[in-house]
């Protein structure tokens, strides 16, 4: 009976413990739960982190744009001179260079003896010292007969926009055109795209688009309204005029809508975030 007695107790000990095969099982399904997990956490991390430098590069591309469009705004225009005063386009696909006359301190330094007068800004992507493509901007005298690049100083704004595109609106056709050769003249409605960097290795880079009239006069749209004159005078009063043209060397805009007086206001800026193109 003692005998018995020992047996049963060795065999309720053996049935209370784990056999390899159920420990192998056991840190497999582990193994499989823990790789899920830290796949799982490793695309959000990649995610997140990509998430934010993209938020960086439109922060960074904002901050060039709205430089640009301050000098763009201040755009000087003299008709006794048209020549001097012109605007220029060079279409080299997405690394346009584009020149101007303004009168904004926009990209200037502090201690350039240009900054606090009319000058002409010189727009382009270019290497920098390093060998990189730069924002890179240039001003020269705005009555300069002959200009030259390498009479003048180069300043390299941003390492990160590695692409220029600018498209100017046709109003004859109702198009964007890549080229300007009224090169006597202001167009009135322009299209600015920056190319941003690349936030990683396979990633698509961040495009950011604006929008900007230079607004040396009303834009040209289907109804135009007229400034308050001298009482008798013709065009006093809150009238408008269909299809006028104002401002001496300034093109018009298109029309947008859908009747008579649906006129876009360019004045406001228009951001588009383009990703992925």
């Amino acid at each position: 009976m003692c005998t018995g007695r020992k047996q049963t107790r060795v065999r309720g000990r053996a049935r209370g413990g784990f056999t390899l095969v159920e420990l192998l099982v056991a840190l497999a399904v582990m193994g499989v739960a823990f790789a899920v997990v830290w796949n799982t956490f490793s695309a959000v991390l990649k995610a997140w982190r990509r998430g934010g430098q993209v938020v960086d590069e439109i922060r960074h591309g904002d901050f060039v744009i709205d430089q640009l469009v301050s000098a763009l705004r201040s755009t000087a225009y003299f008709p006794l001179k048209p020549e001097r005063y012109g605007f220029w386009l060079v279409n080299q696909g997405e690394q346009d260079e584009v020149s101007w006359v303004t009168s904004g301190t926009a990209f200037m330094p502090p201690d350039s003896p240009l900054a606090q007068g009319v000058h002409r800004l010189m727009v382009s992507i270019e290497s920098d010292e390093n060998g990189k493509d730069a924002f890179t901007v240039r001003a020269f005298p705005h009555l300069a007969e002959e200009l030259e690049k390498k009479d003048a100083t180069s300043w390299a704004i941003s390492t990160r926009v590695k692409g220029l595109n600018v498209r100017v609106w046709n109003p004859q056709d109702e198009a964007w055109d890549d080229e300007w050769e009224d090169t006597n003249k202001i167009p009135g409605l322009i299209e600015v795209t920056l190319t941003m960097e690349s936030p990683g290795e396979y990633e698509p880079p961040v495009k950011i688009a604006r929008l900007v009239q230079i607004p040396l006069g009303p834009v040209t749209t289907s109804t135009v309204p007229v400034a308050t004159g001298q009482p008798g005078a013709e065009g006093s009063g809150p009238n408008t005029r269909p299809d006028r043209e104002v401002g001496a060397g300034v093109e018009g805009s298109p029309r947008v809508g859908g009747g008579t007086g649906a006129a876009r206001d360019a004045n406001q800026p228009r951001t588009r975030i383009i990703s992925g193109q």
